[in-house]
């Protein structure tokens, strides 16, 4: 089997959460693209509405929270059966520890950590059940150096992709891979307005690569470790942040 026969997902169901946002989109377009059907998820009402319009009959919406348990237990409940989940759902506190209240705290690690461990725990039995499926979580190049200011961010992506690795020690005897990918900074609209324009400069002078990268690619790169041309590979972040983290 080549490899492109091996990176196909026609007949495969894909669950996306936080779909309508920069990188969500990207995922959804590149799954959409190699045959799948989407199941797109996210608090973002006209985002979906937007995405099932360029996507067409291959693509269901869900209005889903991650911050709320009552969301997660309907999303895993209206689904059904799904091949991969792509846990990218995701918030950003970017404030000095000491100046965050125990709520921005809290609200922070649920939808970082708690949210993508809860939908794990719903969606995986089945998977497990039928000896098949991939879960994919998106961390972060922080999980590995941390920042200034996204103290309780590094720490919840932290903790994602040690989940990763319990996970698929525990899934993988039956046939369930789980793998997370942790981009450095995109040039999406929020990352591109993070900061001044010094920051801005600053921080692409620390990537070696000389850019920012782009959803797309990593919307490329999730497609190709979730494929089984990757079927080898299981429990590992892998980092995608244009040297970053060794610069």
């Amino acid at each position: 089997m080549g490899i492109s026969e091996k990176t196909n997902f026609y007949n495969k169901r894909v669950l996306i959460t936080g779909a309508a946002g920069g990188l969500g989109s990207s995922l959804c377009k590149n799954f959409h693209a190699a045959g799948a059907s989407i199941i797109a998820a996210d608090r973002d009402a006209d985002g979906l509405e937007r995405l099932a319009s360029g996507l067409g009959q291959q693509c269901e919406t869900h209005i889903y929270d991650q911050s709320d348990l009552g969301s997660m237990n309907e999303l895993a409940g209206l689904i059904g059966d799904i091949d991969v989940l792509v846990n990218n759902a995701g918030a950003l506190l970017v404030k000095p520890l000491v100046e965050s209240s125990p709520q921005d705290i809290s609200n922070l690690v649920n939808i970082d950590l708690v949210g993508p461990m809860v939908l794990t725990h719903l969606i995986a039995p089945r998977m497990i059940a039928r000896n098949s499926g991939v879960i994919m979580n998106i961390s972060s190049q922080l999980a590995f150096c941390g920042a200034e200011g996204r103290s309780v961010y590094a720490a919840a992506k932290a903790g994602l992709s040690q989940f990763t690795k319990s996970c698929a020690a525990e899934f993988g005897p039956a046939g369930v891979r789980v793998l997370a990918i942790a981009p450095g900074r995109l040039l999406t609209p929020m990352s591109t307005t993070l900061g001044t324009p010094e920051a801005y400069k600053a921080g692409i002078a620390r990537v070696p690569v000389g850019r920012y990268g782009t959803p797309e690619e990593i919307a490329d790169i999730v497609l190709f470790l979730c494929s089984p041309a990757c079927d080898y590979i299981v429990g590992e972040t892998i980092i995608a942040d244009g040297g970053y983290v060794i610069g």
